[in-house]
């Protein structure tokens, strides 16, 4: 007759996550041996409730971490140093920058090692092929929506079934359930041997078809997919949308970020209500020319005043910007003739950010004021402001010195 299985554990149904939690250390309070919790889904907390303390699988991680970074890092620099010195146009063999990439690629594959197998061996003690929780009536309960404590054998001690039973009835366990030590359980070491030797099998089988599935499909491309990916030319058709283009115009009302859209599209009127916030310094008369000879020069001319450098088959006539209407309008006026267009003239505000425009304002205002020059300003440019000659006179006053330093500096050099 064979013997007897010895009672492993008694286990107990809870219907919430709240009943389990108080009924922990209500257990632990009057029971002393091993007590373990099953949940359909993590309830976090539970294991200081437990008394479980901090796993080990964090310093096995930190550990393989770190023996992969030696590893990845002595490697690169036996080999570049030791076993093959190969120039590479003069530079260093200990170019230790480039021993990063794949120094940080072994310190992640052997901490992710340490990781799963850490959490296997050690944390779980896996692989546990039959474990007695799989043949009771709890385990269909809990995992679907029931709570299972359970006070578990522990190994050398006697278990008092009996006690466990009127401990787990005591806090309001329903269900309770005997397990029994399965006969697999007690086979000694052959269960791990077995879990290596199935990963063995395995992986041996698995190379040993991917070598048949090469040998008899050499081109065999694993993302054929790939190859036949639809591309989106530019300006090119696509009959997925009704207008056949590929291209998409923007969604109605669409404002790019950082941006507001102007309220007013009427060029005249935002010549009465807008007003240039750029400075006609020299770096916005830069801007502007730049500006103005890359989109605007070939129909308004290099002076703005409408001789075109466009061939003659081109049948709009540009506007001369020295006319006096455009003098007496306000640079909001320029500004939205080049955001909005006008008549022949298309809009570039696509084309042309809106700092920019105001740019080729001051540039525009430039050439106006340049080609019908007053007598104040033939006076402005000859004789300048004492202000201005004065600060002149102090900046020519240290330029010897200044000169001298940098001659001093050179010679030095």
């Amino acid at each position: 007759m064979s013997e007897p299985r010895k009672a492993q554990a008694v286990i107990a149904l809870f219907d919430s996550a709240q009943e389990l939690v108080d009924a922990i250390p209500r257990v632990r309070a009057v029971y002393h041996g091993r007590i373990e919790a099953y949940t359909p889904y993590p309830v976090h907390g539970i294991e200081k409730v437990l008394g479980i303390g901090k796993s080990w699988v964090g310093w096995i991680v930190l550990g393989m971490g770190f023996t992969g970074m030696f590893l990845g890092f002595g490697l690169q620099t036996w080999v570049f140093n030791v076993a093959y010195p190969l120039d590479f146009g003069g530079k260093p063999h200990f170019g230790w920058p480039a021993f990063i990439p794949v120094t940080f690629e072994t310190t992640v594959l052997l901490s992710a090692f340490g990781a799963v197998f850490g959490m296997l061996a050690v944390a779980n003690r896996y692989p546990h092929l039959s474990h007695p929780m799989l043949s009771t009536n709890a385990i269909k309960g809990i995992t679907r929506d029931r709570f299972a404590l359970a006070c578990e054998a522990e190994k050398g001690v006697d278990f008092d079934e009996a006690a466990a039973r009127s401990v787990l009835e005591g806090v309001g366990g329903a269900d309770i359930e005997v397990i029994h030590e399965s006969a697999e359980i007690g086979a000694g070491t052959l269960l791990p041997i077995k879990g290596v030797l199935i990963a063995l099998l395995l992986c041996v089988g698995a190379g040993l078809g991917m070598r048949e599935v090469i040998r008899w499909f050499p081109v065999l491309r694993p993302m054929v997919n790939m190859d036949n990916t639809f591309r989106q030319n530019a300006q090119g058709s696509n009959a997925h949308f009704g207008d056949g283009f590929g291209m998409r115009a923007p969604v109605a009302g669409t404002v790019a970020r950082g941006f507001m859209p102007e309220r007013i599209s009427d060029p005249e009127e935002m010549g009465r209500v807008m007003v240039n916030p750029m400075l006609a310094t020299m770096e916005s008369m830069t801007r502007g020319k730049a500006v103005f000879e890359t989109h605007c020069l070939i129909c308004h001319g290099a002076l703005a005043d409408g001789s075109k450098v466009i061939g003659p088959n081109y049948g709009g006539v540009p506007a001369n910007l020295h006319s006096q209407r455009v003098r007496e309008l306000g640079d909001g006026y320029i500004y939205g003739v080049i955001t909005h267009g006008r008549n022949t003239m298309g809009a570039y505000a696509k084309d042309i950010a809106d700092t920019d425009r105001w740019h080729v304002v001051n540039y525009v205002r430039a050439l106006q004021r340049a080609q019908d020059a007053t007598d104040e300003d033939l006076v402005m440019a000859l004789y300048p402001p004492e202000p201005v000659k004065a600060i002149e006179h102090e900046l020519r006053k240290d330029l010897p010195a200044k000169q001298a330093d940098k001659a001093q500096e050179s010679t030095h050099e």
